[in-house]
């Protein structure tokens, strides 16, 4: 009935571009296959430590080319020209963030938060420090990242399109004043980004992405007791760019320990519940080529929602 949503790639194969309807049916047997292999394996060892952290990963790789393959046939046939955009071929040197999020989580009383953040750039090295502190709660989050770009828009060059792949390692204090607790941690990971125009000309503007790594975390409570615990990053996304430079983004985040958490689930699903991470939809739009807007809403065991003002230099598209 609606060519993508069964078989992947039958959109294309309608349209006549066969070559591309071949590699998103690839892309969704390959999806497939890891997550009938991932939840084969945890099921297998029991979710043991020794193998959780791989196989995890493994599933949300599959469950990323999967959604991906769907999205991608979808936008292939269906997107109008005119509302295909093109990527930034160089990165800004600086980036600002101003804004204003609200977070709705039952279990805690803040939820009023002032976001700032600065993302600063020489050549491949990536400096980016960002804090979210409540309004009406003791509450506040602090972090730190330094990354490197290997591949991909950087303020020193141009690249070919927006595709790229990064290595980070991050570092953050998370202080709950009001319950007498914190979390402090570092983690180290890597994220890559591919224009899907790669695959065939009819996905023009449309891009993925798909990350991972892992965390190590210290918990203390009433400044007194400690406890350790580690952490699974994972990231999948797809999006497509909305005239130069902008762009709108629909992601998975598997991350538990910031404000959206772990996916609450009803049902049958309950039996999982909490072990998903969130889904969100971000999206940026420069007025200017400098000023622009940034909207993000989560949706976890918490709602969080809200908007920013940007700032960014040096960027062209």
């Amino acid at each position: 009935m609606v060519p993508g949503l069964v078989v992947h790639g039958s959109g294309h194969y309608v349209r006549g571009e066969t070559a591309t309807g071949h590699r998103l049916l690839a892309m969704e047997g390959g999806g497939a296959a890891g997550l009938a292999l991932g939840l084969a394996g945890l099921a297998i060892t029991g979710a043991s430590r020794r193998f959780v952290g791989a196989l995890a990963l493994l599933t949300l790789s599959g469950g990323g080319l999967f959604v991906v393959s769907t999205l991608a046939d979808l936008y292939g046939v269906a997107a109008p020209e005119a509302i295909r955009g093109t990527p930034l071929r160089m990165a800004p040197v600086i980036r600002t963030e101003l804004g204003l999020r609200y977070v709705y989580d039952p279990n805690f009383d803040y939820r009023s938060f002032m976001v700032q953040g600065i993302d600063y750039r020489v050549r491949g090295l990536k400096l980016a420090p960002s804090a979210w502190f409540a309004l009406n709660d003791d509450n506040a989050r602090l972090m730190a990242n330094v990354g490197y770009r290997f591949v991909g828009p950087r303020p020193d060059r141009s690249a070919r399109d927006g595709s790229y792949f990064d290595i980070d390692a991050g570092f953050l204090h998370h202080r709950y004043g009001t319950e007498q607790f914190s979390m402090t941690g570092a983690e180290l990971s890597i994220k890559g980004r591919l224009d899907m125009v790669i695959l065939g000309r009819t996905l023009r503007g449309s891009f993925a992405e798909l990350g991972g790594g892992f965390g190590l975390q210290s918990y203390r409570y009433l400044g007194l007791s400690e406890e350790a615990n580690t952490l699974l990053l994972g990231w999948f996304a797809w999006g497509f760019y909305v005239g130069p430079g902008n762009e709108i983004l629909l992601y998975y985040d598997h991350r538990h320990d910031d404000f959206a958490g772990g996916m609450k689930l009803g049902g049958l699903g309950a039996l999982g519940s909490g072990v998903p991470g969130h889904v969100g939809a971000r999206g940026t739009y420069f007025v200017t080529p400098d000023w622009g807007v940034l909207a993000d809403a989560q949706i976890g065991s918490a709602f969080v929602g809200g908007v920013s003002f940007l700032f960014r230099h040096g960027a062209k598209p």
